[in-house]
């Protein structure tokens, strides 16, 4: 990633429902300051956009002056990705991803998402598409394999009509589509798709720790880490590998601090993050009580998505569900909190 400009190659993926401006500035908080750490946007509409307002449509919120941001876009007609980053470059993403990837049925109906993946020649066209719109870094987040098994040769053809269609670079979620999001990543995949492509190729899919994300570079020689649901449980992941890597930087705020790291210390400050995310979703997202549903469904969606990670997990998510407000979630939040020691699982 460093001929992009990227010295940490280590980033948030993008996550339906979840990659939404309040997120990705809770990621921000517990990144140290001078990393430079890709956050991307939830996967946005080409049809949709070109007719959303920027900064009142929620997906297209963004935080004032937010750098290293990607937005995602989903879709495979120029009429409407022209207009889309022309409306998006007036927030100044850092790039922009293609999804590539997306095995969901209403994402496949229009040929969508991991639907690109079954036409080579076609994915090249759209990533053309981008091209031409803009002069900023194009991404292509896609699938290790089309349907239920994943194939090296056809990988290496297919990322190879990427490149010469103007990818900077590239995200393999080394699952296949009929995996969706369970079972083990198959890494080594991606290692050899990577050693096949000029430009840097990224893993994603079951990183769930700092080593993880340090073994996937150092290990399988892929150009960068791509984390995407452990984000939720431990946002300060990237604090913890910018430790690991003694660059001898600290968060906002949190000068000479060291990242949790035992499952006590992980529990504990789940809390913490939570309760600032509550901030955060209130910040971006509510203007007025007819709002206050839709924050109470993203703070909701959040912790069954984190909660996994912990042992008291599903009795906390039971616990957001009870909440009929922000001020009350804050308060059965805190007060969840000084029961006792909380402990995070390494692994699910």
């Amino acid at each position: 990633m460093q001929n992009l400009g990227i010295s940490f190659p280590f980033m948030i993926a993008p996550m339906v429902g979840i990659s939404h401006v309040a997120f990705r500035e809770l990621v921000k908080s517990y990144t140290p300051i001078g990393v430079d750490a890709l956050r991307f946007t939830e996967m946005l509409s080409t049809r949709k956009l070109p007719s959303e307002r920027l900064h009142v449509t929620n997906e297209l919120k963004t935080a004032l002056n937010e750098d290293y941001f990607v937005p995602q876009l989903l879709g495979n007609e120029e009429r409407f990705i022209e207009p889309s980053v022309r409306k998006l470059e007036q927030i100044k993403p850092w790039g922009y991803d293609i999804n590539m990837g997306c095995p969901q049925t209403h994402v496949l109906r229009h040929n969508w998402g991991v639907r690109l993946m079954g036409d080579a020649q076609y994915a090249a066209d759209v990533v053309r598409m981008v091209r031409r719109c803009t002069s900023a870094p194009v991404s292509v987040k896609l699938r290790g394999g089309a349907d239920k098994d994943m194939d090296l040769f056809y990988l290496t053809d297919f990322t190879a009509a990427l490149e010469d269609a103007g990818a900077d670079w590239l995200t393999i979620h080394a699952r296949p589509r009929a995996a969706k999001h369970d079972g083990p990543a198959n890494w080594d995949i991606v290692a050899s798709v990577s050693s096949k492509r000029l430009i840097p190729v990224v893993a994603n899919g079951d990183i769930q720790t700092a080593q993880d994300a340090l073994r996937i570079v150092r290990e399988f020689g892929c150009a960068g880490a791509m984390i995407a649901r452990a984000a939720t449980a431990r946002p300060w992941i990237l604090w913890q590998i910018a430790e690991d890597l003694n660059l001898g930087r600290f968060p906002p705020g949190r000068e000479g601090d060291s990242a949790p790291r035992t499952p006590e210390e992980e529990g504990r400050e789940y809390f913490r993050a939570f309760l600032t995310f509550i901030d955060l979703v209130e910040k971006y997202f509510v203007k007025d009580s007819l709002e206050r549903d839709f924050a109470l469904q993203k703070l909701r969606f959040y912790a069954a998505t984190g909660s996994k990670w912990f042992m008291f997990g599903h009795s906390f998510w039971r616990l957001t569900m009870k909440s009929k407000s922000l001020d009350e979630m804050r308060e059965l939040v805190s007060a969840y909190a000084s029961r006792g020691d909380h402990t995070m699982y390494p692994r699910i």
